[in-house]
């Protein structure tokens, strides 16, 4: 199944939500398809989505929130 922007949009914003709500939160990106219930290319375009926006960081296939240190800029 090919998902929608919208739907898309509706994920990077749960996500957003779940990642600011447990800050130390750390998960995968099969972690995310499974408790999100969605596809890989889907879970890989919203994940991307919130690394990009500076929301998250990924190291070693972990995302988790990103915290900027004080006068850091985010891109």
């Amino acid at each position: 199944m090919i998902a929608t922007r919208e739907q898309i949009e509706d994920l990077v914003l749960r996500l957003q939500s779940v990642f600011l709500d447990h800050p130390t939160l750390a998960l995968t990106q099969p972690g995310v398809e499974r408790r999100f219930g969605v596809d890989d290319v889907t879970c890989a375009s919203a994940l991307g989505a919130l690394v990009d926006a500076g929301v998250l960081t990924e190291r070693e296939g972990v995302y988790r929130r990103r915290f900027p240190r004080p006068g850091q800029r985010v891109a």
